[in-house]
């Protein structure tokens, strides 16, 4: 429901065709079932004449849409552009940790939430793979902090009274 619910909230009345639809395994095991698109594997050189009639053009295969890849025991469900992770999306850590929010590039930017295996999340700003930005971290004992984060680091930080709910809301304040 997740994946269709995402793949619906991009659809408008100049609709581009359907997206094609695949799984595939790659050679260490990971595993992609989602949408996907084909571009040509290298571009035409500059003056190159255009393909003959019939003659097909090689084309690579890249996760682009929506889709759930998985690959060690990790797994993502979510949006991906050109290959890679973008937009929002679900991810589950082998160890048990979970991110759950905005991708740039393969990375967590922009608002989510991350939980720790221990119980400890943090809710708030991201900015390449970092907390950065205004958040509000709990930890494993229910202790909350709130404040800005920079590069993963929470200097100036705030303890929250006890019994004041964290939320994505308070978090950008």
């Amino acid at each position: 429901q997740r994946l269709r619910a995402m793949a619906e909230e991009g659809e408008g009345s100049e609709a581009p065709p359907p997206p094609k639809q695949g799984v595939f395994v790659f050679p260490n095991g990971a595993r992609y079932d989602g949408q996907y698109d084909e571009v040509p594997l290298e571009p035409p050189a500059e003056g190159a004449p255009p393909p003959a009639e019939g003659e097909e053009v090689p084309k690579k295969k890249m996760r682009h849409g929506v889709g759930v890849y998985k690959h060690d025991g990790n797994e993502y469900e979510g949006e991906f552009v050109s290959d890679k992770m973008q937009g929002k999306g679900l991810f589950k850590f082998m160890g048990g940790d979970v991110y759950d929010g905005e991708w740039v590039d393969s990375k967590f930017h922009g608002q989510g939430k991350y939980q720790w295996k221990s119980g400890a999340y943090y809710i708030g700003a991201w900015e390449d793979n970092r907390m950065h930005g205004d958040g509000i971290f709990v930890d494993a004992t229910q202790r909350e902090w709130k404040g800005k984060f920079y590069n993963g680091q929470g200097p100036g930080l705030h303890t929250l009274p006890v019994g004041e709910e964290p939320s994505q809301e308070s978090a950008a304040e």
